[in-house]
C-alpha cells in the first residue's frame, strides 16, 4: 500500500522488539492503575487470598477483617478436551511466552479472541488456519457479521474452516475433517472459565450458575455483603463491562443504590477490518458502504459498511465493519442508550471528511434517501 502513496520502502519485523513494546505498554498501564489506587488511599496487599468467612479474608498468613468483599479474580483459558497446554499447544495467556513468531499456526475457536489472534498473526507473516465448530465465525451474533469477516479473512490469506472440529492433535499438527494440517503451533481460543476455587466458595454459601458466580443486578452474591464482578460472574468477558460492574458495587457499598444494565453494551472485535456492534441488530435498517466514504478512501481501506437499525422511529442498533469501527460504535451506543429519534440523529452535523459521516448516510438509507448512493429501484 505504501507504494500507492508514493512511499517506496522496505520494512523488517523484529518480533522480540514488537513483543517487548507490547508488554511494556501493558506494564505501564497497570502501573498507572496501581498509582491511582495508592493515590486514593487504597492499601494493596499482595499474596494468595482465601475467603474464610463473610467478613474475613486470609492473605498468606495475614487475616484481613472487612465489612464487604468483592470477588474479581477473572478467568483462565479453557483447554481442548484431552489436551493440556504445553510447548506446542498454547493458550491466549501462554502465547506471549513464545520467543519466536511461528511460521504457521492453527487457531482453534472463531470467537472474538480467535479472530483477533488470527488477524494479527496473519499480518505479522504467519500462515494461519482458523478453525470454528459452528457454521460461522463470531457465533450467536448476526450472521452477516461472521460472514463478512470470514470473507475479508479469506481475501487476506487466512484459511478459515467453519463447521469443523479438531479430531486429533499430532506431533506435526492437527487432524480436521480427515485432513492433516502441519503447523508449528496450535493456539486454543475455546473460551474461558472462572478463575476460582468453587468448592471453597460454595462452602461459604456462595451460589454458582452454569457460567460462574450468581449475582443480582446490584452485583451481590447469595451472601449479603459479598459481591462479584467481571469474568468470574460469567456475564460478559469484556473489560468495559467488568469496569462498570465495579462502579455499581462501589455505589452500593457507599449506600448509593445502583443496578447493572446490560441492555446496551458495545462489542468490538479488533480484527482487520475491525468489527463493532451494539443494541438490537434486527428489523428495519439502513446501510452505507465505506467505499463511498471520503475518509475511508483517504485512509486507503474501504472495506466494510455501517448499518443502523430503527424501530418506531428510534435508533435501536448498529453494526459497523471497517477501519476504526471500535471508535465509531460509541456514537451509536449513545444514540441507542438515549433512545434518540432517527430524525434527531439526522440533525447532527458531522465534520468532513470523517468516517462518522457514514452514520448520516446509513440513517438516510433507511428510507432510501442516501445522497451518496444511487437511488434504489423497486424490485
Amino acid at each position: 500500500m505504501s507504494k500507492a502513496y508514493g512511499i517506496d520502502s522496505k520494512f523488517d519485523l523484529n518480533y522480540k522488539i514488537l513483543k517487548s513494546k507490547m508488554l511494556s505498554t501493558v506494564t505501564k498501564l497497570a502501573s498507572g492503575i496501581e498509582l491511582l489506587l495508592k493515590g486514593n488511599g487504597v492499601e494493596i496487599v499482595e499474596g494468595e487470598a482465601e475467603i474464610i468467612s463473610s467478613n474475613k479474608v486470609k492473605v498468606d498468613n495475614k487475616i484481613l477483617e472487612t465489612k464487604n468483599i468483592v470477588i474479581a479474580t477473572g478467568s483462565i483459558p479453557v483447554s481442548l478436551a484431552g489436551y493440556d497446554f504445553k510447548e506446542k499447544i498454547l493458550s491466549t495467556d501462554t502465547f506471549w511466552n513464545v520467543e519466536e513468531l511461528p511460521k504457521s499456526i492453527a487457531v482453534i475457536g472463531g470467537g472474538y479472541s480467535g479472530c483477533e489472534f488470527a488477524s494479527i498473526l496473519n499480518v505479522l507473516g504467519c500462515k494461519v488456519w482458523l478453525v470454528e465448530m459452528a457454521e460461522m465465525l463470531i457465533p450467536d451474533q448476526p450472521q452477516e457479521i461472521g460472514n463478512t469477516l470470514e470473507k475479508y479473512m479469506r481475501i487476506d490469506g487466512i484459511t478459515v474452516l467453519t463447521n469443523s472440529k479438531v479430531e486429533k492433535i499430532t506431533e506435526r499438527g492437527i487432524l480436521i475433517n480427515g485432513q492433516n494440517i502441519d503447523v508449528e503451533k496450535i493456539l486454543v481460543c475455546a473460551g474461558r472459565k472462572p478463575n476460582t476455587n468453587s468448592d471453597e466458595l460454595k462452602k461459604l454459601g456462595i451460589e454458582f450458575g452454569s457460567k460462574g458466580i450468581n449475582v443480582n443486578k446490584k452485583m451481590l452474591t447469595s451472601i449479603s455483603n459479598i459481591y462479584a464482578i467481571g469474568d468470574i460472574t460469567g456475564k460478559y468477558e469484556l473489560a468495559h463491562v467488568a469496569s462498570k460492574q465495579g462502579e455499581v458495587v462501589a455505589h452500593n457499598i457507599m449506600r448509593h443504590d445502583s443496578e447493572m444494565d446490560y441492555s446496551i453494551i458495545p462489542f468490538c472485535v479488533f480484527t482487520f477490518p475491525e468489527v463493532a456492534f451494539v443494541g438490537d441488530c434486527s428489523g428495519k435498517s439502513g446501510e452505507f458502504p465505506l467505499r463511498a466514504n471520503a475518509k475511508a478512501n483517504c485512509l486507503g481501506d474501504t472495506r466494510g459498511f455501517l448499518k443502523v437499525f430503527e424501530k418506531n422511529g428510534i435508533c435501536v442498533g448498529a453494526i459497523i465493519i471497517g477501519t476504526r469501527a471500535s471508535e465509531l460504535i460509541g456514537e451509536a451506543t449513545i444514540a441507542i442508550k438515549t433512545q434518540l429519534k432517527t430524525e434527531k440523529f439526522l440533525e447532527i452535523i458531522h465534520a468532513h471528511p470523517t468516517l462518522a459521516e457514514a452514520f448520516t448516510e446509513a440513517l438516510r438509507d433507511i428510507d432510501g434517501q442516501a445522497i451518496h448512493l444511487p437511488p434504489k429501484t423497486e424490485s
